[in-house]
């Protein structure tokens, strides 16, 4: 006959476990939320929100409009990434105020260049303790060539990654 584990028992099977770790909780104290405005992104943001919530963290919101890095540096092609960024700012702001609480909202940035690396960029100099983002939903020789940005970001961020995934 066996009897169920004593809380002496317990306890030391636990501290076996975790070894000399020190059981304790993360420390998250800004997400970062990357957004293209679509649905699946303010998905994404759907799920920071209880999450900053939780560890009464901020939030910092991020657009980066794509570009290749080869750019041409015409006057004209300038002015037209000057009202892209504009807009952007724009629908950051406007979402912040309509979907974000004033006490977890913290800032918002618009980035230009290659998305996967502009939210690299950014986790590392806002430090950030969290990334929560929507895979864009790319599928087949698009994403075998160009790659998900939400992969490249799992695979190479210095902090967790919460990838959300819309039904």
């Amino acid at each position: 006959m066996t009897s169920a584990p004593s809380t002496k028992d317990k306890k030391n099977a636990s501290h076996s476990v975790m070894g000399r770790v020190k059981a304790s909780h993360p420390r998250i104290l800004r997400l970062l939320v990357p957004l293209d405005f679509s649905g699946k992104s303010r998905q994404a943001l759907r799920y920071a929100l209880p999450i900053a919530q939780k560890f009464a963290a901020k939030i910092v919101l991020l657009h980066v409009i794509p570009t290749t890095g080869k750019e041409p540096a015409k006057p004209a092609a300038i002015a037209e990434l000057d009202k892209k960024k504009q807009a952007a700012a724009e629908r950051l702001d406007d979402m912040a105020a309509k979907l974000l609480p004033r006490n977890l909202h913290q800032d918002n940035h618009v980035r230009t260049g290659i998305p996967a690396d502009e939210i690299l960029k950014a986790s590392n100099r806002l430090n950030i303790d969290m990334i929560v983002l929507a895979p864009h939903g790319r599928s087949g020789l698009k994403r075998i060539f160009l790659g998900s940005t939400a992969e490249q970001v799992m695979r190479q961020a210095s902090c967790p990654v919460l990838s959300v995934r819309r039904h």
